[in-house]
């Protein structure tokens, strides 16, 4: 079995610092695991330095020609749809806003083709997102949201057999076509070319990808994969501590995964804020998915001053109306 990461990044992000921390947290415990990572020319021009940890403990890597003319997010997803062309055998791909707790040393049944966890561990009729991902499909003019199962592409397994070639080459046409409507993530087309081939992606059970900021608790306790969820972080602080900006961006400063850092991927079950709450209900989560929480926390983060004064004029407002009461 081949371990396979994508990258593409530069100097300026955390993409690389999210890499380095994966497939470390992955050698810790698959010390004899073949580990491939597919990146750019651009990006392996950059790694050096403090960025070029990665090669001690990386089996293989393989620099792939891109189109020209593509944004580095669209490199990505680009390599991300056409792997299977540059894999040979039986591979696991992991994204790299992950953590690996476990040997992931599993024989999976000789019938799975593509395997893949859903997408918050829900099916779409439940999920947070359902409208989007159906405007977003529509936009595309993609079907699969007609289904209720809606896969992550974050963790993949792939068995090599013809099914998985025609899954990846209609994944990788999707994607072109998708992205050329605007539609730059990966997971419509994937999804989509399920859809297309008839259901061939079999559920693995959310262990091998606890989404852990949805969904993800229940099976944390057992959890191989810890998916991060970065991509849909960008106004939240992780409580995931190996994935917070401070922590990667000491490893950027470093160049290394340092003692601390090292000391959470040992026992990552138990790597989070000590500040955090456990947040569920319909009228919560309401609020929570909202736009209006949304704005708040953008105010909070961006505007404090204009914050605490709305914040300030509620508390009045509050304690007026309770004195009206008595």
């Amino acid at each position: 079995m081949k371990y396979v990461y994508i990258l593409t990044s530069c100097e300026s992000d955390l993409y690389y610092e999210q890499f380095l921390t994966s497939v470390k947290s992955l050698h810790l415990y698959n010390q004899n695991a073949h580990i491939v990572v597919l990146m750019d020319s651009i990006t392996k021009k950059g790694l050096t330095g403090k960025r070029s940890g990665y090669e001690n403990i990386i089996s293989e890597i393989i620099i792939l020609p891109t189109p020209q003319g593509l944004s580095q997010r669209e490199i990505s997803r680009w390599i991300k749809t056409s792997m299977k062309k540059y894999i040979s055998g039986d591979f696991f791909f992991i994204d790299c806003d992950t953590v690996i707790t476990c040997d992931l040393k599993y024989e999976f049944p000789r019938e799975i083709h593509i395997g893949a966890v859903l997408d918050t561990h829900v099916n779409l009729s439940k999920h947070h997102l359902d409208y989007y991902f159906r405007e977003r499909n529509k936009k595309a003019g993609f079907s699969s949201s007609k289904t209720d199962l809606y896969f992550n592409s974050g963790v993949i397994f792939c068995r090599d057999t013809p099914e998985s070639v025609e899954f990846f080459l209609k994944w990788h046409s999707l994607w072109l076509l998708g992205n050329k409507k605007g539609i730059h993530q990966d997971q419509p087309a994937f999804n989509q070319a399920n859809s297309e081939m008839g259901c061939v992606i079999t559920e693995l059970e959310g262990e091998w990808n606890c989404q852990i900021t949805h969904n993800g608790l229940p099976y944390l306790h057992n959890a191989k994969i810890i998916h991060c969820f970065a991509s849909s972080m960008w106004l939240y602080s992780c409580p995931f501590l190996p994935a917070s900006i401070p922590v990667l961006s000491s490893v950027k400063e470093k160049g290394e995964i340092y003692p601390e850092l090292l000391e959470w991927l040992k026992n990552p079950k138990a790597a989070f804020e000590t500040e955090s709450r456990i947040i569920t209900g319909k009228e919560e989560f309401d609020v929570i998915n909202s736009k209006l929480f949304s704005i708040l926390l953008y105010l909070r983060k961006k505007k404090p001053s204009l914050f605490k004064t709305l914040n300030a004029f509620l508390l009045k407002l509050r304690s007026k109306t309770q004195k009206s009461r008595e």
